[in-house]
């Protein structure tokens, strides 16, 4: 019973774990790439602050599977499950020493502490792959830590071996990397133990792409349609018409919380991918504090609605995003803990009776 009580706990804070320094990864490498020209020094520090999370990770992670394992009767079939462990904490250790090195000495040189990085992205990299090749666990979620892990070692070693890019380009190739481990950290986390929470976690992914990428991509350059604020909004919950018919009306309130994650991520991520992808040179500091709330009375954008339009000032804005941020938790993780209710409509066809060969009535 002991066992069974540690187990849950230690996966429990392994799932935490995982989930939080996803998040604060997948923060940090945002900033390094919508700030491309930002001073090196300042984009190696924060390099290595990514990299450093995700060694911290594989020690964390390591280390609750290996005394977890020390609590139970060691059988030879368990062998490979030990060195799987331990060697999780060594890479971590590895890497956390590469990571220390660049903190610790930077007069090194700027190239040869990048690569110092960028070596431990592969090495971590390296370890997700052999994570996912090994059987056991949700298959989608094994695919994705072999995709992760592997676009990781293929980035580490294009730049390895063609060693003439620019320094601030080995450091943004480094944080697109920790950026999709970051991503996968934060999936792993959440630990999907039913097929429908898969389906959950794909609408979730495709509404931040969608946000991320097509909304602002249309708002970055497409504010002078007439009502564009009202067109806007309807963009948003477009897609998620399709939802409602495939599960019924009724669950009209995941499509809005869908809807609500799409405008979020135009709102809180507009000009972190202006910067990244559209080649915008916005300032992010005050803007993000705009957005937030946190500049008061400023003005921050204007809301056209074609017959009038509303003046947004920042904390307009930042209890708009608060509000529609705690919507949207409370929504998805109730269809989360109860993904019974996604696809709960769709039953198998009934079986034909084997001496009648007639499918019974419904």
């Amino acid at each position: 019973m002991r066992t069974g009580v540690w187990k849950r706990r230690q996966d429990l804070l392994g799932r935490i774990a995982e989930g939080l320094i996803g998040l604060v990864s997948i923060g940090v490498s945002i900033v390094v790439l919508a700030n491309p020209l930002l001073p090196l020094t300042t984009l190696i520090y924060l390099v290595a602050a990514t990299v450093g999370l995700d060694a911290l990770l594989a020690l964390i992670t390591g280390g609750l599977r290996a005394v977890g394992g020390a609590r139970l009767e060691l059988h030879l079939r368990e062998a490979w499950g030990w060195i799987r462990r331990l060697g999780r904490v060594g890479i971590g250790l590895l890497v956390a020493g590469l990571v220390v090195a660049v903190v610790l000495d930077p007069k090194l040189g700027a190239e040869t502490l990048l690569t110092l990085l960028l070596v431990g992205v592969g090495i971590l990299g390296a370890m997700r792959v052999i994570r996912g090749v090994v059987p056991g666990g949700e298959r989608f979620l094994r695919g994705l830590t072999i995709l992760t892990g592997g676009l990781a070692v293929l980035a580490a070693l294009l730049v390895l071996i063609v060693p003439d890019e620019a320094l601030a380009t080995l450091a943004i190739v480094i944080a697109v990397a920790m950026l999709l481990q970051g991503v996968q950290s934060v999936i792993s986390g959440l630990r999907p133990t039913d097929p429908r929470q898969i389906v959950l976690l794909r609408l979730i992914l495709f509404s931040l792409f969608y946000g991320l990428v097509m909304i602002n991509w249309i708002d970055l350059f497409g504010k002078q349609v007439p009502g564009y604020g009202i067109w806007l909004v309807i963009t948003y919950f477009a897609p998620f018409w399709v939802l409602l018919e495939i599960e019924g009306y009724s669950e009209w309130l995941l499509a809005i919380s869908l809807g609500l994650l799409v405008s979020l991520a135009n709102d809180v991520g507009y000009f972190f991918v202006g910067n990244l992808l559209f080649g915008f040179h916005e300032n992010l500091g005050p803007w993000i504090l705009g957005q937030l709330g946190l500049l008061g009375n400023q003005f921050v954008t204007q809301f056209e609605a074609g017959v009038f339009s509303i003046r947004v000032d920042s904390w307009m804005m930042g209890v708009s995003i608060y509000l529609r941020a705690l919507v949207v938790g409370l929504g998805l993780y109730y269809w989360w803990t109860h993904p019974s209710r996604l696809l709960a409509r769709i039953e198998p066809p009934a079986a034909a009776s084997p001496e009648t060969g007639v499918v019974p009535a419904p």
